[in-house]
């Protein structure tokens, strides 16, 4: 036992290169072993054992295994573990009392298929191999195979995953968005030979937006949903002209302007990572805006002192939509505050116009609808990480 436990440390110290084989996939191996992140449960007589792991980095794990004295609830440390995957390679670190004087025994990942994550180092007499693997989506086997004398020893244990408490971010969010307008349905015309109705042409123009994000991470990291709270500012080009029948007489509309706009908008987006724990992640949910300002620059007839057609009345205040969207992930330097970069649609679903039809006399010939669609891309941060 001693000689090979001399040969174990020598090959370590001298030769790291002895266990250092490239496997293929390493990086595609190493997002997959991301599942051990969380907390590992199994019940025995003795006290409840459990594996806990969490990400460090982008490439390394640390986890520990701990039991839980069932007499007085006391927290014993059994060994620490750790995985790091340089380049090509990814290594398994053991640190266990009475094992390799106390230092950390590397294991060399061989071999990664459907039957799990084998770890060797056949320098070592127990163990000389490790297993992980997923049973499902909330168990998790952890095999050891070992000598002892001529004898080869197995262990074998099931965990099944703890739920998490819920967590919490409060995130500062930013961005710059492109706005336009949808014009849908029928709109006024003139009878005027002299005066050429136009139905509303729309253009794309820059905005930005400012917010806050209170992304709640529910218990077992199924569930999170970001509830947000902002100022968005929408902006987009019209060109339009049409007739409107009025209690004083026909009045002809002439707009070719660019409207700018101030939303308070408030949402709830559930969010999915496309994989457990992973960078990526889409979203989906409704907002709801309230117009807080609208003016217009350009042509504006009747002009815009005329209080009857004021630009500031063109739009609805209210507005309802749908938010849909990717989202992803990012560590820029060494402190993690949850840097997110977001790109995401803004479907506006509500009938905003109040120009068109405000002296509108029969519906059927003037139903036309206009709703504001854009896209947005932002980051944002966690403050609570700062």
């Amino acid at each position: 036992m001693l000689t090979r436990t001399w040969m174990c440390s020598a090959c370590c110290a001298l030769f790291p290169w002895v266990l250092s084989a490239q496997i293929e996939e390493a990086p595609q191996i190493f997002r997959e072993l991301r599942v051990l992140d969380g907390v590992w449960f199994m019940a025995q007589d003795r006290g409840d054992r459990l594996e806990i792991w969490s990400l460090e980095n982008d490439s390394t794990l640390v986890g520990r295994e701990v039991r839980i004295k069932a007499e007085d609830g006391d927290t014993v440390l059994l060994k620490s573990m750790r995985i790091e995957r340089r380049a090509d390679t990814i290594m398994y670190y053991l640190t266990q009392r009475g094992l390799n004087n106390n230092r950390p025994v590397p294991y060399e990942l061989v071999l990664a298929d459907r039957e799990g994550y084998w770890f060797e180092n056949l320098y070592q007499d127990n163990p000389q191999k490790i297993r992980y693997r997923m049973l499902g989506r909330r168990e998790l086997q952890v095999y050891l195979e070992g000598k002892r004398g001529n004898r080869t020893i197995t262990e074998d244990f099931v965990y099944e995953r703890e739920f998490t408490p819920p967590s919490t971010e409060f995130r500062l969010r930013g961005g710059l968005n492109v706005f336009t307008i949808r014009a849908t349905g029928n709109f006024p015309s003139s009878d005027d030979p002299e005066f050429v109705a136009q139905n509303p042409q729309a253009g794309p123009a820059l905005s930005w937006e400012l917010g806050t994000q209170f992304r709640l991470k529910g218990a077992g990291s199924f569930l999170i949903v970001n509830f947000e709270l902002g100022l968005v500012g929408k902006s987009a080009r019209s060109k339009a002209s049409f007739t409107a029948f009025t209690d004083t007489g026909i009045i002809n509309y002439v707009r070719d302007v660019r409207y700018n706009q101030v939303w308070a908008v408030l949402a709830a987006v559930p969010e999915v990572s496309l994989r457990r724990e992973g960078n990526l992640s889409v979203m989906a949910g409704p907002y709801y805006g309230y117009l807080l300002f609208n003016g217009a620059s350009g042509e504006e007839k009747p002009a815009g002192g005329n209080r009857l057609f004021d630009a500031n009345d063109d739009f609805k205040r209210k507005d309802w939509g749908l938010l849909v969207g990717l989202q992803y992930r990012f560590k820029p330097g060494k402190k993690d505050v949850g840097s997110t970069l977001g790109l995401r649609a803004n479907l506006g679903m509500s009938d905003l116009d109040a120009l068109y039809s405000r002296h509108c006399r029969d519906r059927a010939f003037c139903n036309g609808r206009i709703s504001m669609q854009g896209i947005s891309l932002y980051y944002s941060f966690n403050l609570l990480g700062i």
